[in-house]
């Protein structure tokens, strides 16, 4: 019994070092977070299914709770052109090796790695992210957050209308928790909300003064200045996949 106690004592403690250096590939912002203890947005190593090391952007301070990585950014032009009105069901990546916020986006394979991880819970959208401001966003004005258990079709091109309970929205100053919401994409369609026509299609959040044919956070098919991702030509759309951070 003695040997035996002693023997596993001598192979626990061989073992501590190589426990010590063993190599993290994190696949998500979330796991950055937890893993590195790091609390400030920027630039961060993942690695994606195939365990190759690529360029992300975090974000873990504009969303209390939460840690979000970037998969999409697109200028007005880019997010209205045939290239990117694209749901995410296909493989358009742009700038992979360099993450920007005017043409960006990941391969369909890092966002299926991202979205199947235990951590990834959530989808968002929002305007105009500032990597130069410390929290990215001042405000959570025209901006989107849903779960994938309330919109499971992110990777889909479906074709259809879907309502979905969102965890919020804002758009031009006008905010809903918890309601119900239409969402769309398709093979020439960027997953979108219709605007013009949220109450008609879901439930009870209704947007004043909606243009005809307004879309929310990509497609675009008609503009509204007053919608901050498409205020002006340098408007961005950012698309994010993340989840919740337990400290």
């Amino acid at each position: 019994m003695a040997q035996s106690f002693l023997y596993n004592y001598v192979i626990l403690l061989a073992l501590i070092p190589l426990a010590r250096f063993a190599v993290i590939k994190p696949t998500t912002c979330v796991a950055i977070r937890k893993f590195h203890q790091t609390s400030q947005n920027g630039y961060f190593t993942l690695y994606d299914s195939t365990s190759k090391p690529y360029l992300a952007f975090c974000d873990f301070q504009s969303d209390l709770g939460f840690a979000w990585t970037l998969i999409e950014s697109l200028s007005v032009p880019n997010a209205r052109s045939s290239t990117y009105r694209k749901s995410f069901f296909y493989n358009v990546p742009a700038n992979e090796c360099t993450p920007n916020w005017s043409n960006y986006r990941l391969s369909k394979a890092k966002m299926t790695t991202l979205k199947t991880a235990a951590s990834s819970t959530h989808f968002r959208a929002t305007c105009n992210f500032n990597s130069e401001d410390e929290k990215g966003l001042q405000h959570h004005r025209d901006c989107l957050r849903v779960s994938f258990c309330a919109y499971n079709y992110f990777l889909d091109a479906r074709a259809a209308w879907t309502c979905a309970i969102v965890d919020y929205i804002n758009i031009r100053g006008f905010s809903c928790s918890k309601c119900s919401i239409p969402l769309y994409s398709r093979s020439n369609y960027h997953l979108f909300t219709h605007i013009a026509h949220v109450k008609a299609k879901c439930g009870k959040y209704d947007i004043p003064n909606a243009i005809s044919g307004e879309d929310g956070f990509g497609h675009y098919h008609a503009i509204n200045p007053q919608f901050s991702c498409t205020a002006n030509s340098t408007s961005t759309t950012n698309w994010w996949i993340g989840g919740a951070i337990f400290n």
